[in-house]
């Protein structure tokens, strides 16, 4: 192997490779990224048995061949060298050692060996495309919602479900969930069934994608491109044009079902602005002990909302808001209503509605609250967050 290419095309591509590959592992090849030549250039990859990525870049090649060299080493050294140079891979002693040289730097890295790394996965057939930013916002907006215990796998999911041109994303914690839904152009091919028997309630054709892979991918295949989604039985792969793809593992477990959660009438709407109602939140949060809720008080006659934390000999804290209260809870009340909610799943479900104005459709204190986001004179149907309320005693 040897050839020339720009240093900032070669750092851009490691660096985004490099997000496949392990923090720890006792088999030391898994933390090796592999280099091929071919016609589309130098394409690089790197796994960690979940999780694949793939990059192709242009380049110029004087000599073919394929090695593979520790992943996060080359990272680091392509991020130090001069965005504006070019480096040259040579491999060297018999396919012992990499050379990358750029400008008076040269450095010599051990390779691993090829054989006993595992295949790459292929990318599993295309079910859909969609732009690229249109994905990665819709992804983030739905990934807070998601459980970060492993304890509860099925949980740390996004569930996600191809319905013609629509697609859904949902996630939840069992405290908070998310429900997204964006159109995307799909190919003509299904999205397979799951195996096993299909039970009552059971959508065949949903997937369950680690949270955190989708939101990583996604995030990182982000721009004003198009991005095709492929899909096959326990795969789900992203890819753009470029020859960069993401292809992750699914989960398995049941998930369960939202629909309900989201659906009948909500009695009382309060509308806030979203930038006034996390900061407010925010600060009074200050003085709230761990997992002590902040409090949300609806007051009669007034355009406010008093937001309040601490009690009794501890500190405590009060701020106001604009607001506009329309209806009463279940019980009839329109004023005196004390709504408590942990203050982190709050501010973080006001700031993935992103839009300026959010309304808080409430039935009862003790029932979820759901945030919508205000688009002028109407809602974003599209995205939809529920947060379960806080007990308060007394």
């Amino acid at each position: 192997m040897k050839l020339r290419l720009p240093v900032s095309a070669l750092a851009d591509a490691v660096s985004y490779t490099a997000k496949a590959l392990p923090g720890r592992t006792p088999v030391p090849v898994m933390l090796g990224m592999l280099l091929a030549t071919g016609d589309g250039g130098l394409r690089l990859s790197a796994c960690d048995g979940d999780v694949y990525t793939t990059a192709t870049v242009s380049a110029e090649i004087a000599d073919d061949g394929t090695v593979l060299v520790p992943g996060r080493l080359l990272n680091d050294i392509c991020s130090r060298l001069p965005k504006a140079a070019d480096v040259d891979l040579e491999l060297v002693d018999d396919g012992a050692r990499l050379v990358v040289g750029c400008g008076s730097a040269r450095f010599t890295l051990p390779t691993l060996p090829v054989d006993e790394y595992p295949a790459t996965v292929a990318l599993p057939d295309a079910v859909a495309t969609v732009q690229a930013d249109v994905l990665a916002d819709a992804v983030a907006q739905v990934a807070v919602a998601a459980s970060t215990d492993a304890a509860l796998p099925a949980l740390t999911g996004i569930k996600v479900r191809l319905e013609g041109d629509r697609l859904h994303l949902d996630a939840t914690d069992r405290y908070r969930m998310a429900h997204k839904e964006l159109t995307v152009r799909p190919t003509g091919t299904v999205p397979p069934a799951k195996r096993g028997k299909k039970k009552d309630g059971d959508d065949q054709t949903a997937a369950l994608v680690p949270a955190k892979s989708l939101a990583e991918a996604a995030k990182a295949l982000e721009g004003e491109h198009t991005l095709t989604l492929h899909w096959s039985q326990g795969l789900l792969g992203l890819s753009i044009p470029g020859g960069r793809t993401y292809t992750t593992r699914l989960l398995d477990g049941e998930f369960p079902s939202l629909g309900g959660f989201f659906e009948g009438e909500w009695p009382m709407t309060i509308t806030v602005p979203v930038a006034e109602a996390v900061a407010a939140i925010q600060r009074v949060a200050l003085v709230a002990t761990r997992n002590t809720p902040v409090r949300l008080v609806v007051e009669r006659g007034g355009e406010q909302l008093r937001i309040e934390a601490g009690s009794g000999d501890d500190a405590q804290a009060s701020d106001r808001i604009p607001a506009h209260t329309t209806g009463t809870d279940t019980d009839g009340a329109a004023d005196g209503i004390v709504l408590a909610f942990n203050p982190t799943f709050l501010t973080d479900a006001f700031k993935a509605l992103g839009t300026s104005e959010a309304e808080l459709y409430v039935r009862h204190p003790h029932k979820p609250a759901h945030l919508a986001g205000r688009l002028g004179d109407g809602i974003d149907a599209t995205y939809q967050h529920l947060v379960m309320p806080v007990r308060l005693s007394g």
